[in-house]
């Protein structure tokens, strides 16, 4: 997962940050075990304390930029996705969350096409299954051009 933002620093707070609203976003539709893994691996390879405990306020957000927040909205599509299904929960949760944040229109629309291609792309180099992965990008919204790509 780190790969997908390793362009970007994150410091221990914003990732603490990230972190529960990870969790919030997992919890807003009843936790899966696949959720809560995947956020663990956030804390552990950004090297965090587990934020269990800690309450998620998305007024009180520490990211400094642009970066920061497009690594937040991308790590949010990602935990949505990871259960293979998106609830109106977490739709309702992402946008109040991105509009707080400011990043909404082309930015939010490009933030979830890389982490739709980035999920996608863990299936680079199928062959025999070239079709089923195809069709996996075309349930994620992705165009013919951005599932040819993330599966290059």
């Amino acid at each position: 997962m780190r790969e997908l933002f390793s362009d970007v620093d994150i410091n221990e707070t914003e990732a603490a940050w990230i972190a529960q609203g990870m969790r919030a976003l997992a919890a807003c539709d009843g936790l899966a075990a696949a959720e809560l893994a995947l956020v663990e691996q956030f804390e552990h390879e950004l090297g965090i304390g587990s934020t269990a405990t800690d309450d998620f306020d998305p007024a009180a957000s520490p990211l400094r930029g642009d970066g920061q927040k497009g690594v937040f909205v991308r790590t949010l599509v990602l935990l949505a996705h990871v259960d293979g299904r998106v609830s109106s929960r977490e739709l309702e949760f992402m946008d109040d969350v991105c509009s707080r944040l400011g990043v909404s229109g082309d930015d939010r629309a490009a933030l979830e096409v890389d982490a739709k291609s980035f999920l996608l792309s863990s299936l680079s180099g199928v062959e025999h299954y070239r079709a089923q992965a195809e069709a996996v990008g075309r349930k994620l919204g992705l165009t013919d051009e951005q599932i040819a790509a993330a599966l290059s």
